[in-house]
């Protein structure tokens, strides 16, 4: 080996010190035009700190359980790789693992009892009207004749009825095939797409399961909060031309399952989606958005035209390998911790119930035991087998026993909120520490000890499912 071969390493070792001590660190008036290089960093750093390679750290984490460094890698790169490290590794994260005990290795279910047939959802006939239009996925294998098209449909109407019959107050949406599309491919069989499908019913796309939309549609607002702080001249041409957000209903409902070709990039964007708050789909929407502003500054100051070049700008998103949507996914991160659902609709002054998934999920997602995957029961603000964002009327005078369940149900419900406003509270005042960079004891004393109160809030009064 020559002194030239010999100084070579150390010379880029030391021009990447260099590069590393120079480079500046964002200042909080820049970190709004900081989160695209954030995102970069983060993945430049996730890849050369792979010490062994990610399929390798993927197996490892699910062998291990361990939670913790599989949200990573579920986050960050390219995600869980492979089907089948995703019929691994999703159960696993959608906290229905102890179903895991009756499946194989590769995800497909072994032969056991048939359950008892629940009675059929009044929704179902919608469920069957768009099962029969839905075509699989353009990348996945199982695209290959009618015959096999056809049975996977007859699949995924087993799928979206098994989760309406098993919550009858839940209701369809279009849209939430879609989703239950994508697990369905994955797992390859009924029972773990329906598991998953209805802890995502459950946990994550509740809001849109009530009678109406209208919570949706708060979310869709909150879309452009975000996009006023990230992006303020798109904000302020879509005010301009008073553009709706209905561009962006499809990608919250179906978590892109509907806007985005490739398979391959729709099973990124859930690796990520699952380990995420419910809101997290529109900080996805506005990164979406950013990413792509010019050329939305671009086009035709036309309504219609700038509507369809919105709505169209998930299929425009380079593929190849998933980079782009990498990109879009670590700056959607950024924007959801700097400014969280609680933040965000002060910002907007448009404010969810108390009692809708993206306020309630600190207090019942998060607090699932991962030791008792089926316990999450007791954590679902449901009463007496109603939505818990429907409302009902004031009971008339004399209405007997069904006065008597009304006010259960909002004594409940109120409790509930309760719950909801205390882990909130607790959740705000970490947030709030962090930012003073007071102790982190002392944050994390206060935030351990409203939780623990919370909890024995839902213990005490054991509602009921």
């Amino acid at each position: 080996m020559t002194l030239n071969e010999k100084t070579k390493p150390r010379r880029r070792k030391h021009a990447t010190r260099a590069g590393s001590a120079g480079s500046p660190k964002p200042t909080t008036h820049s970190r709004t035009s900081s989160h695209s290089s954030q995102a970069s960093n983060v993945d430049s750093e996730a890849e050369e700190s792979e010490v062994e390679p990610r399929s390798k750290r993927i197996a490892q984490a699910i062998a291990n359980v361990d939670l913790t460094e599989l949200k990573k890698l579920a986050r960050t790169g390219a995600g869980l790789q492979t089907i089948r490290n995703r019929r691994r590794a999703w159960p696993l994260l959608l906290n229905f693992r102890s179903l895991t005990e009756t499946l194989r290795e590769d995800g497909i279910e072994k032969e056991g009892e048939d359950e008892e047939e629940e009675a059929a959802h009044p929704d179902e006939s919608q469920v069957a009207l768009d099962v029969v239009r839905t075509s699989l996925p353009k990348s996945t294998e199982y695209r290959k004749d009618e015959a096999a098209t056809k049975k996977r449909q007859e699949q995924l109407g087993t799928v979206v009825c098994g989760v309406l019959r098993k919550y009858r107050w839940l209701g369809y949406y279009q849209g939430f095939h879609e989703l239950a599309l994508t697990f369905l491919c994955v797992f390859g069989s009924e029972r773990p797409a329906t598991e998953a499908a209805k802890m995502v019913a459950l946990f994550f796309v509740r809001d849109a399961m009530s009678s109406n939309l209208d919570n949706v549609l708060v979310q869709l607002k909150l879309l452009y909060v975000v996009l006023r702080v990230v992006s303020p001249e798109v904000h302020a041409l879509l005010s301009e031309l008073d553009v709706p957000p209905f561009f962006a209903i499809s990608w919250v409902l179906t978590w892109f399952a509907h806007d985005v070709d490739s398979f391959d990039d729709i099973c990124r964007i859930y690796d990520f989606l699952i380990v995420s708050p419910p809101l997290q789909i529109v900080y996805m929407a506005a990164a979406l958005i950013k990413r792509n502003e010019a050329a939305v500054l671009g086009c035709d100051r036309d309504f219609a035209i700038v509507h369809t070049t919105l709505s169209q700008l998930p299929r425009t998103v380079d593929g190849s390998g998933g980079n782009q949507w990498r990109h879009i996914i670590a700056d959607s991160y950024y924007l959801e911790r700097d400014y969280p659902a609680t933040k965000l609709q002060h910002m907007g002054s448009c404010h969810l119930p108390k009692l809708s998934v993206v306020n309630s999920f600190e207090a019942t997602w998060r607090r699932l035991d991962p030791a008792q995957p089926r316990s999450f029961v007791g954590l679902v603000p449901i009463l007496n087998g109603c939505h818990p964002l429907v409302s009902e009327p004031e009971p008339a005078a004399g209405a007997g026993a069904g006065a008597g369940a009304g006010n259960n149900r909002r004594t409940g419900a109120n409790r509930m909120a309760k719950v909801i406003d205390l882990t909130n509270t607790a959740q705000k005042a970490r947030d709030l520490a962090l930012q003073h960079r007071w102790p982190l004891l002392i944050a994390t004393v206060a935030s351990a000890t409203m939780a623990m109160y919370a909890w024995m809030l839902v213990q005490q009064f054991q509602m009921p499912p």
